[in-house]
């Protein structure tokens, strides 16, 4: 009896220990992919968290390191693959880190020329999260961005007029100086 409570305790015990080798690899990836990607060595990252997002015993959500991935994705301007990843980040998010995500989800759509999309990817902020402060605002000048280079001036002009906000700040002032450029030039 005591003998199965010894190889009990001592199983026990080498389990503990194996998570914790397993735990800090990960985290020793995550800090090695973290660092190769603020040096702009993204394609070297991206592996890193590839390999974490298929680990079960990550230490990270699978929201961050979806999100880390559509980062590298966007650094390498490979555009498609970003989008896909900040969507796939999207709902395993907590909340008060989705606009930024949805902010990424419509830059990668507009930097790939589809504008009509990307106008509906950036307006998903305001309706969704309406009280994330700059997001909104933000999503509002690239929807007027978007509108414009589509030569739709008149919607452009709205976005940008909703971006200017009360004309406070100096990135709101600007909207608001595109909002009548915009609206100048239309006539």
């Amino acid at each position: 009896m005591k003998t199965n409570a010894l190889k009990t305790i001592f199983l026990s015990i080498l389990l503990i220990l194996s998570v914790a080798v397993v735990a800090r690899a990960a985290s020793s990836d995550l800090k090695k992919a973290d660092r190769l990607f603020s040096q702009g060595k993204c394609s070297e990252a991206l592996p890193l968290y590839q390999k974490m997002l298929a680990d079960p015993k990550a230490r990270i959500s699978a929201g961050d390191i979806h999100a880390r991935i559509g980062d590298c994705h966007f650094r390498l301007q490979d555009y498609p693959n970003a989008a896909t990843s900040y969507r796939a980040a999207l709902p395993k998010q907590k909340v008060s880190q989705q606009p930024v995500t949805q902010y990424w989800i419509g830059f990668s759509i507009f930097a790939q020329g589809r504008d009509e999309e990307a106008i509906s990817e950036f307006l998903k902020i305001p309706q969704l999260y309406p009280a994330s402060g700059m997001w909104v605002s933000t999503a509002y000048y690239w929807a007027g961005r978007a509108s414009e280079r589509l030569g739709n001036k008149d919607q452009a002009a709205v976005y940008y007029r909703k971006a200017g906000g009360a004309g406070k700040a100096s990135q709101e002032q600007f909207a608001l100086k595109r909002a009548e450029a915009v609206k100048a030039s239309s006539k």
